[in-house]
């Protein structure tokens, strides 16, 4: 679980350092159109048409360009893309820089679109063309993307390829920040192919040109953090957490309080499934601090369910619910708001879609008309032309009849009815000259009455339009005088039959009121059933998980056996685990035994019983320890190291009451100290308490007082008993009162004779008979010995 979670955060920093950005569906941009959009791209779309029918392809892909830069600064990724495209196209084989930069803006177009794979390709193509232009930066820049993209696909030998090829040219330039990214990423990539040790040594190149570089916190930050992920994974849990703190105050320095929540999340969680509930509620409530501060509600509401296990795994169920309700509720309204701002951008997107169609289909309209009207006038210059030829034919045929006249003045008797017929024809043709400038004048008048009638159209139309919308006006005006009236109607006709409905109404709706909120009571108290019921299945798996725990640290009921000694031990925990516990040991030809009582019981005390265990264990094996008084000194500073008791007002008072033995059947001695629980001796039918010191193994007001050592003398065939308070605390008999020690005295000194095995059977058949329907109160624990 934590690897899969420092993965996650890996992912996350690789992109944030390489200042790799892609738009997200809950930002809401352009909430209005920009001022003369619409106008400007009327005028380049009509620009670009106008060029393409001249044959002038740049200055067509210079208008294709300038759309696509439209489009991609209103993050219409889509649009921006398919004209970056054209435009590239009409520049193909041209100047070199700018297409480089045509394919370029495609490219990062299509990375913003999600599609890496034809990002990649048009990226490929950029750096083609930079690299022949000879534009390093272009170069530089697009090899940089593709190393992103190639890590993003999972190509990440092809993406190493590029960082090295940037590591070497930035060298070059002395170009340290870039230079540190470039390592960084090259230490996330290793790390994803599973080479630990490499990824160290990049990010640990990249942290060291950074910081000779200057201090730069926000770079820092991420270089630490990946680096923390690697001693992570390596297996470094101590070199992990001081990398986290170190990316920590890099954040903090930076101001960063948005990427501070996103740490202390990690860490909590790390701490959390290491089983350090302490740490890990410190971290997640300053990570809801530094959420809350930053409003970075995507960290908050999962820190806000990180909290909630936390305290669930603590035992504070109610305040665990309340943090669960919080992540639910806010994880809801994110859900929400990115639906919301789903839907906003895909209606925002089809706007300009449709915008921009209309403003298409416009100008494919005017550009028919203009087409009409350059036929028409290209008519009329026919007809004209036709009149001016029969004019010239005409001025010919003059000067043609004046040299025949001439002609025929000679032989004018000869030629009159030739004459005549020539005046004949003369005056046929201008007939023909006169209907053929009649014909023009028409058609001239006709053109005229076409655009009249345009004109007259348009302003009936006009017209008619104004007069439905008087004809709706009336109507609504109409609609809404006749709804009056029948209101009015339906009104009078209400307060008629009011009374009379009144009270069945009211009485109505009160029961529906209260079917209602019984519906809603039912619906609300079944679904808390069904979480309640859950996490009472969660809870108790894992208790019963740590039972299993706590059988496998405490010492096998028969441990004692085997020091050859006879015993019993009656252990009854009140619930699946116990607060109380036994511990022996077997050093130096002595016997080490102790009957412990921690505070609480159930998994409270079964924690505090853990720690009693593992520390009574480190004493005896690593510490002097020549006595029973001193292993209990040992054992209180260990308590109180580890639990921060300060003796400070308020404060928990966790701790455990114990009693303790050393046996040394060769000296014939006993060793005996007690926190609170006594030791009782039976010898020759007489028995004997050794009274404990009245005060806890945990803070107290007489903290510094050491536990008394004292020294026992034993013979064979002395009975010895360590014990809890819960067998004389529990409540039965008659009355409901406690058993008491008394009565507990008196029946281990009756059965004393008895063999081991038959007192734990008197001793828990009389418990049970007690008990007798009550429930158990607290843990259970006697331990019997005789020497």
């Amino acid at each position: 679980m934590v690897r899969k979670i420092l993965t996650i955060l890996l992912i996350i920093v690789s992109s944030e350092a390489a200042g790799l950005f892609r738009p997200g569906i809950i930002r809401v941009t352009q909430d209005k159109f920009p001022e003369d959009w619409e106008l400007t791209l009327r005028k380049n779309l009509k620009a670009a048409e106008e060029f393409r029918k001249l044959g002038k392809t740049a200055e067509e892909a210079e208008v294709l360009k300038s759309i696509a830069d439209d489009y991609f600064d209103l993050e219409i990724y889509k649009k921006a893309a398919l004209y970056y495209e054209q435009a590239s196209q009409k520049t193909a084989g041209k100047e070199e820089r700018i297409l480089s930069e045509l394919y370029e803006k495609a490219g990062l177009s299509y990375f913003n679109l999600m599609l890496d794979s034809v990002s990649s390709i048009w990226y490929q193509k950029a750096v083609t063309l930079s690299e022949k232009a000879g534009d390093d930066d272009s170069s530089v820049r697009c090899r940089g993307q593709l190393g992103i993209i190639y890590s993003q696909l999972g190509f990440h030998d092809k993406a190493l390829a590029e960082y090295e090829y940037l590591t070497a040219y930035y060298k070059t330039e002395n170009r340290t920040r870039e230079l540190a990214s470039a390592y960084n990423q090259a230490g996330i990539l290793y790390f994803r192919k599973q080479e630990t040790a490499k990824a160290m040594e990049m990010i640990s190149e990249a942290i060291r040109i950074s910081q000779s570089g200057g201090t730069d916190d926000h770079f820092l930050t991420e270089a630490w953090s990946n680096m923390a992920i690697c001693y992570q994974n390596a297996g470094n849990g101590k070199e992990m957490f001081e990398c986290f703190s170190t990316a920590l105050k890099h954040a903090d320095a930076s101001g960063r309080t948005s990427e501070a929540a996103r740490i202390q999340r990690i860490m909590a969680n790390v701490y959390y499934n290491n089983g350090d509930n302490y740490h890990a509620e410190v971290y997640c409530l300053s990570c809801i601090e530094s959420a809350v501060s930053s409003e970075n509600f995507d960290v908050l509401y999962l820190c806000y369910r990180d909290y909630s296990d936390v305290l669930e795994s603590g035992n504070d169920f109610i305040k665990a619910l309340q943090y669960y309700e919080r992540y639910l509720s806010l994880r809801d309204s994110l859900n929400y708001e990115r639906r919301l701002a789903e839907r906003y951008n895909e209606d925002r997107i089809a706007e300009y879609e449709t915008i921009e169609t209309r403003i298409k289909n416009e100008l494919a309209e005017e550009e028919i008309r203009d087409l009409e009207m350059k036929n028409l006038r290209a008519e009329a210059e026919r007809r004209e032309n036709a009149i001016n030829l029969l004019i010239k034919e005409k001025e010919l045929d003059s000067l043609e009849k004046e040299r025949i006249t001439q002609s025929l003045l000679l032989e004018r008797e000869k030629n009159i009815a030739r004459e005549n017929q020539e005046r004949v024809r003369s005056l046929e043709q201008e007939a023909r000259i006169q209907q053929l400038e009649i014909d023009r004048i028409a058609e001239q008048e006709r053109l005229l009455r076409t655009e009249n009638q345009l004109l007259e159209t348009q302003k009936r139309q006009e017209e008619e339009n104004a007069r439905k919308a008087r004809q709706i006006r009336n109507m609504a005006i109409f609609l809404v005088v006749l709804m009056v009236i029948v209101a009015v109607m339906i009104l009078f006709g209400l307060i008629s039959t009011r009374k009379k409905n009144q009270k069945l109404a009211e009485s109505k709706r009160q029961i529906e009121k209260i079917n209602s909120d019984l519906e809603v009571t039912n619906a609300e108290v079944l679904r808390q059933k069904e979480i309640i019921e859950q996490k009472n299945q969660s809870i108790t798996d894992s208790i019963q998980y740590a039972r299993r725990i706590q059988t496998a640290v405490l010492p096998p009921a028969d441990f004692i056996d085997r020091w050859g000694i006879e015993n019993f031990i009656l252990f009854k925990p009140k619930d699946i685990v116990s607060g109380d516990f036994y511990w022996g040991a077997d050093k130096d030809g002595k016997f080490y035994l102790a009957a412990a009582d921690c505070t609480g019981h159930g998994v409270p005390g079964a924690f505090m019983s853990m720690l009693g265990h593992a520390f009574l264990e480190e004493i005896i094996n690593t510490k002097p320890a020549d006595n029973a008084a001193t292993i209990l000194n040992l054992l209180r500073d260990e308590i109180i190291n580890t639990l921060r008791q300060k003796g400070t007002a308020g404060e928990t008072r966790d701790g455990m009451d114990i009693s303790l033995v050393i046996i040394d059947r060769q000296a014939g001695r006993l060793d005996y100290a007690g926190a609170n629980n006594p030791l009782y001796l039976i010898r020759e039918g007489s028995l004997q308490k050794h009274q404990a010191d009245h005060m806890p193994i945990g803070i107290h007001f007489i903290s510094f007082t050491p536990f008394t050592n004292n020294v026992i003398e034993i013979k064979t065939g002395d009975y010895l008993y360590l014990f809890s308070d819960g067998y004389a605390d529990q409540f039965g008999g008659p009355k409901g009162r406690k058993f008491m020690y008394k009565p507990f005295q008196e029946l281990l000194l009756k059965n004393h004779s008895l063999p081991m095995n038959e007192q734990m059977a008197i001793l828990e058949k009389s418990f049970e008979e007690w008990k007798d329907g009550y429930e158990q109160v607290d843990d259970v624990l006697v331990i019997g010995i005789k020497i």
